[in-house]
């Protein structure tokens, strides 16, 4: 994959910004089907890659909507929410975020970084930084 971090700001930042509220809230927050895939075409470029903490590699729509479907059912009554301002330089951005329920809204904690071409996230990593004790 190959994929560039601008040296002079060509992405428009309301871009980026609108961008991780989508990966955060209509796609990994999105627990209907139809409207979780409608909202992955939208967001990221064909070949999206991700990321994750524990050194998984997502890549493409079909794969990323299964695993955003995973991480829903894992947790049936959890929900995102973003903990903080968004973060944006040049086409990358960043967004702290909190998973839990209406009990515990922060059980996880987390935070997301995007790289953007085309106005479509063609990168995506993961960093958990809270999980419940064990």
């Amino acid at each position: 994959m190959s994929f560039t971090v601008s040296t002079a700001p060509h992405t428009d930042r309301s871009v980026v910004r609108a961008l991780l509220d989508a990966n955060l809230i209509a796609v990994f927050g999105e627990r209907d089907d139809a409207k979780r895939k409608s909202a992955i075409e939208r967001t990221y470029t064909e070949n999206v890659t991700w990321y994750e903490q524990d050194g998984a590699v997502i890549s493409g729509h079909d794969a990323l909507d299964k695993r955003a479907a995973e991480l829903l059912a894992s947790s049936p009554h959890f929900v995102f929410a973003a903990d903080g301002d968004k973060i944006v330089t040049q086409n990358m951005g960043a967004l702290a975020w909190r998973f839990g329920s209406p009990e515990a809204p922060d059980l996880v904690k987390g935070m997301d970084f995007i790289i953007v071409e085309g106005d479509k996230i063609q990168a995506l990593w993961t960093a958990v930084t809270k999980v419940p004790a064990q």
